[in-house]
């Protein structure tokens, strides 16, 4: 049997639509001169992607060449089925004879879902991403979806399915997390994979292995393998069925039943070998959805008439963690709640990134022989036969909000009344004016200052409203305080002796002394700290030690209100993936002189070199006698330097 040829553009043969997104690997286009796979009826509508220009060194051609070329080499049924699951690869698109990018198919229909508006009516159509789910009935039924438990459990089992499937192809997700994956209820529950020129491949990999936040497998163990697909599987389950963005106990699973709890437990084993197969989940997800309710449900009721007003003052910390997707841009509330207004620069606020539909690109499919019927049914026509598109296509609505993981859907509670003593310095206050709080967490006593250590600016300012959560969304937002005799709420930033730092999210880049002086937020770059976590109203640095890759905290102090306190937990940026390489981890060496590189590949048999050895010493040659080394220090932190051994494979 021949080997396929590989579905191949010239890039300046495509007509390219508007951008749909931007993320750290290329951008992505529609496409309006091509279609593919005609045959299932009107054929499906295309999308590129195109790498950027930093990855491009690190790309391996030959990897994405093979990708486009596995749906011609598999039989019919395969073929489809694949094409149906997840985003794979249609055609690889070159400039000049050198790759690019690729094409591949744009979202099916039915995972989407119409978004619920904050004021009730149904909004945009969305991406029906996994991470919605990740959050309480409550916020899931409030924003449009119904979803029963039995749903949840179906949808895990259809994952679990379909990882045995591709575990059987030679296919490892490698980055399974909700970020990359779709789902839909009806006409039956299923899942779609995206996000799959990242996938392994018979151990091959485009681009180095990635890992999202919170789902990572344990340290030092190779990434992109079957046993890491269970890993993640069960991180899923427990979170799924937990409504918990980082949940990890198996307990979590105990009211569905204990086969499920013991089933987690194993797949979580730290030990690879020692974790069962996608189809053992399968199985028990089942058996187990058979019993599970079927009611979907319910959105909270607003306020309805005859509400109690609000009281005259009232105030909630919120602590700054990552928002639900669809969650409210300031001058919207959340879900049941009537939407504030903006008093002055509402737009303050509104600087937010929007999520990538980079990520939210879907499979496109090719075969060779589609017209004889011989290679995959009704799957792809060659690329080179890609019918014209009519004038407009579908496109993929990008979320407007900042990070859709985890939500902070907590509801203020009414203080007891009382009369503001400052009730024209609320009333004048405007965005960039700052006060000093001289009152505690349940009763504030705001009194103006200068903008100065120590001061809470105002950040946004909410008319006709008393709603604290008009704040939730908000920029850098620490304390959010109502006056019903003004009718507005104000929305604070704590002004942090200790810098800006004090504002790091995670997957921001910080760095500071290892003495008391100010910690400043920086461009990601070799010698500074990368944020892994942040932890709000604690000093406790033991909550760091599960972070991969964890070897530094900074904590920030507020004597005032020790519910503002931020704990970091930082992983130091060193120059290459040596930093962080453990005994017998496999390297690919490059470079030569001052220039070489060590880089994890997420594969043994596309590296070159093995690590034998690592201490924490600083240029420590001698330890490794007589293999090769690397060797690092960073000038402020000495105990963070390390000298790593390594020899060829």
């Amino acid at each position: 049997m021949n080997s396929p040829r590989t579905p191949m553009v010239e890039h300046h043969k495509l007509t390219l639509g508007r951008q749909l997104g931007q993320g750290g690997q290329g951008t992505v286009y529609e496409v309006t001169n091509r279609k593919i796979n005609e045959a299932a009826g009107d054929g499906w509508d295309v999308v590129y992607k195109e790498y950027g220009p930093a990855v491009l060194p690190a790309l391996r051609a030959d990897a994405l060449a093979s990708r486009a070329e596995l749906i011609g080499g598999l039989n019919a049924a395969d073929a489809k089925w694949l094409c149906e699951r997840t985003a794979w690869p249609a055609a690889v698109v070159q400039r000049q004879g050198h790759t690019c990018g690729f094409l591949m198919r744009a979202v099916p229909e039915r995972f989407r879902f119409a978004f619920q508006n904050l004021g009730g009516a149904s909004g945009t159509q969305r991406l029906a991403n996994m991470e919605y789910l990740l959050n309480d009935d409550a916020y899931v039924a409030g924003v449009g979806l119904t979803i029963s438990s039995r749903d949840r459990l179906a949808i895990l089992g259809d994952l679990a399915t379909t990882l045995s499937r591709l575990h059987r192809l030679g296919i490892t997700v490698g980055d399974l997390s909700p970020k990359n994956l779709l789902f839909a209820t009806a006409p039956h529950a299923e899942c779609f994979l995206i996000d799959a020129d990242a996938m392994r491949l018979r151990g091959a990999t485009v681009l180095p292995q990635a890992e999202t936040p919170d789902w990572q497998i344990p340290d030092g163990e190779e990434k992109a393998t079957c046993a890491s697909d269970v890993y993640k599987l069960a991180l899923l389950a427990v979170r799924l069925i937990a409504r918990d963005q980082t949940a990890t106990d198996p307990a979590a699973l105990a009211p569905v039943g204990p086969a499920l709890v013991d089933l987690a437990r194993s797949s979580l084993d730290p030990d690879p070998t020692r974790r069962p197969t996608p189809a053992l989940w399968a199985e028990t997800l089942a058996a187990a959805a058979t019993t599970a309710s079927t009611a979907p449900a319910s959105a909270p009721a607003g306020p309805g008439p005859g509400a109690v007003s609000a009281p005259v003052r009232q105030t909630r910390r919120t602590q700054r963690t990552r928002r639900a997707p669809g969650s409210p841009l300031p001058g919207g509330a959340a879900p049941g709640r009537k939407p504030a207004k903006a008093k002055t620069g509402a737009g303050f606020a509104a600087s937010v990134a929007v999520v990538l539909v980079a990520l939210l690109a879907l499979a496109a499919t090719h075969s060779n022989q589609a017209d004889s019927g011989t290679a995959s049914g009704s799957v792809a026509p060659a690329v080179s036969d890609f019918p014209a598109v009519p004038d407009s296509l579908p496109t993929d609505p990008a979320s407007t909000d900042p990070d859709p993981i985890d939500p902070d859907p907590a509801t203020s509670e009414p203080d007891t009344p009382s009369e503001s003593p400052t009730p024209d310095a609320i009333a004048d206050a405007e965005v960039g004016s700052c006060f000093y709080d001289n009152g505690t967490s349940e009763d504030p006593d705001l009194v103006a200052t200068d903008c100065k250590d120590g001061a809470f600016k105002v950040v946004s300012i909410y008319s006709d409203t008393t709603d604290l959560s008009s704040c939730d969304n908000v920029t850098d937002n620490d304390e959010s305080v109502s006056s019903a005799r003004n009718d507005l709420v104000l929305c604070l930033s704590y002004q942090s002796p200790g810098g800006t730092a004090y504002h790091a999210h995670q997957g921001d880049c910080v760095y500071g002394s290892s003495g008391t002086g100010s910690w400043s937020t920086q461009t990601c770059q070799t010698g500074n700290f990368k944020v892994l976590a942040t932890y709000r109203g604690t000093s406790d640095d033991s909550k760091c030690n599960s972070w991969p890759h964890y070897n530094q905290w900074k904590h920030f102090g507020v004597a005032s209100d020790s519910g503002l306190d931020v704990l970091l937990c930082l992983s130091m940026n060193y120059p290459d993936d040596a930093g962080y390489a453990t005994k017998n981890e496999c390297l690919l060496k490059s470079g030569s002189g001052q220039d070489v590189t060590f880089t994890n590949v997420g594969s043994c048999a596309a590296s070159n070199v093995v690590v034998n050895g690592r201490t924490s010493q600083y240029d420590a040659g001698a330890f490794c006698g007589n293999y090769g080394s690397t060797t690092w220090k960073p000038s402020d932190y000495p105990s963070l330097a390390y000298t790593v051994c390594w020899r060829w494979k």
